[in-house]
């Protein structure tokens, strides 16, 4: 699950926190107070410090993370491209400095484009990024600041956009540095909706009260910390007696996914269980939710931390990932109810290779070619048979002569109608023919509720007619004609009328 960093670095980025006002004598003429300060300590230094802090917990938590850095004022720069190099993104904020005016679009703009950029459009779809935005909170002025996207609009970003992700925003800011806090979180609930990110993902972190200083942003980084990157441990259980506490990294989401009349929701159990195994060509690439890397966690005990301990010491995971290598198979996991997953190992080289855990989505029919995964046995049940027993044969025998009439593209139609044309110009020869597409494309037509399409093709039916060369029968301008008026009548609307040949003494004793 990777993470976009989008930094704010705009002129208000460089106030200073920490003023307070010091009455000095008064001379002639001015008794305006003096101004000091208790340090030199700017909201860009509290930023970078709390970036830094939420990627030692990214490092602690969520191994393997890839993290990129944006900055954005006028302009947007991609600082740091995804990585796994937590170090260089430490490197790069000590470069962040303060700049001109704050723009937030073009900060949108530039995090879309290196996301597209980087992942492509197909692959985003099932990216589930996180991106955190930390800003200063100034509504700002004129076109691509937040005050417009909030209550206009955005002028280049399309709205909502292209990928899925969740969103949270860091506003670094108290009520004398920003007097209409109220104002820019009400603006960022308004931009949360035109983005498309649902409530449950989707959060804004403020100082609700107290002045801004170094230990209150220091919350609001943790909070963001506590809610996309805690640790998740469970526990894999192998039979009766053999368990082993796990990590799980990136830490795995709860699925929540809203249906046609219903919200379907599942928190995922912390004890694995492991039901049973499958050949990997038997599960081959079924569509899943997410994919975590199985880490053990060795025992809290005295001299746990010594590497030479936990490399003697027997773990499932160990033994798991190499008895499932060498087999060619994966483990059946029920991970919570009436939801899967298989823990299978996994290798992108030929000299390092881990154990890794897919989620499917909830549901006993996640994999359709398996069958009901609560009704999987042992294969010791099976008949003997010299054919493989997957994909299981469903008791429905579907027809497969209707030919069904599937519009998806423009193309489709086209060509249905056209074919219906063909036949017309070759009457009273294809007469059969004729009648046989032109019932079906009406009948499609009906019962989709296309009726355009009805009038559509008596209007061209009228057309062709009046273009027909001299040489064709006179049978095909008559049948034309007699089509376009059956199709503008009432009875023409029911699904189960046909429409039958006109009889003329051209076509008589051909059908």
């Amino acid at each position: 699950m990777p993470t976009l960093i989008l930094l704010d670095c705009g002129l208000s980025m460089g106030r200073l926190v920490g003023k307070k006002e010091v009455p000095r004598p008064a001379t002639s003429g001015d008794d305006i107070p003096e101004i000091t300060l208790d340090d030199d300590t700017e909201i860009r230094h509290l930023a970078i410090q709390g970036v830094t802090q939420l990627l030692a917990r990214m490092e602690t938590n969520c191994r393997l993370e890839h993290v990129a850095l944006v900055t954005f004022s006028s302009g947007a720069e991609v600082l740091v491209p995804f990585t796994r190099d937590i170090d260089l993104v430490r490197s790069k904020l000590a470069s962040v400095t303060a700049q001109d005016k704050s723009l937030l679009e073009v900060g949108l703009g530039g995090a879309v484009g290196h996301v597209l950029d980087e992942w492509g459009g197909g692959a985003t779809e099932s990216l589930n990024l996180n991106m955190v935005i930390v800003t200063q909170g100034s509504l700002g002025y004129g076109p691509h600041s937040l005050g417009h996207l909030a209550n206009v609009g955005p002028s280049e970003v399309k709205f909502p956009l292209p990928f899925p992700f969740t969103l949270s925003v860091i506003c670094l800011a108290d009520k004398t540095i920003n007097p209409n806090l109220k104002q820019t979180k009400a603006a960022f609930m308004t931009l949360f909706t035109k983005l498309g990110v649902p409530s449950t993902k989707a959060s804004f972190h403020c100082l609700e009260s107290g002045s801004l200083s170094e230990q209150s942003a220091e919350s609001l980084f943790t909070e963001v910390g506590a809610l996309h990157y805690t640790q998740w441990t469970g526990r894999l259980a192998l039979g009766v007696e053999m368990t082993t506490k796990v990590q799980l990294c990136p830490p795995p989401k709860s699925f929540h996914r809203a249906k046609d009349f219903s919200v379907m929701s599942r928190e995922l159990s912390h004890n694995l269980v492991i039901k049973g195994y499958l050949a990997l060509s038997d599960i081959a690439s079924p569509p899943v939710f997410s994919r975590h890397l199985v880490l053990p966690l060795t025992p809290d005990t005295p001299g746990s931390g010594d590497s030479d301990l936990d490399t003697k010491t027997p773990n499932i995971c160990v033994f798991l990932h190499g008895a499932l290598k060498v087999e060619n198979m994966c483990g059946l996991v029920e991970v919570g109810e009436d939801w899967y997953g298989v823990i299978y190992s996994w290798s992108d080289n030929k000299k390092k290779s881990s154990l890794m855990i897919s989620l499917f989505e909830p549901g006993l029919d996640a994999v359709p070619w398996l069958g009901p995964l609560d009704r999987l046995g042992p294969a010791s049940g099976l008949n003997e048979t010299t054919g493989s027993s997957f994909p299981v044969k469903s008791d429905r025998k579907p027809s497969y002569s209707s030919a069904p009439v599937v519009w998806i593209k423009q193309s489709g139609i086209q060509s249905d109608i056209q074919k219906v044309l063909r036949h017309a110009r070759k009457l009273p020869d294809k007469t059969q023919q004729f009648y046989k597409e032109l019932n079906r494309l009406k009948r499609a037509a009906v019962c989709m509720g296309f009726y355009e399409l009805l009038e559509g093709l008596a209007q061209i039916c009228e057309r062709e007619c009046s273009l027909l060369p001299a040489n064709v029968s006179p049978d095909c301008a008559i049948q034309l004609t007699y089509v376009s008026q059956v199709l503008r009548s009432q009875e023409c609307y029911t699904p189960k009328q046909t429409i039958q040949p006109k009889l003329t003494h051209f076509n008589q004793g051909k059908f």
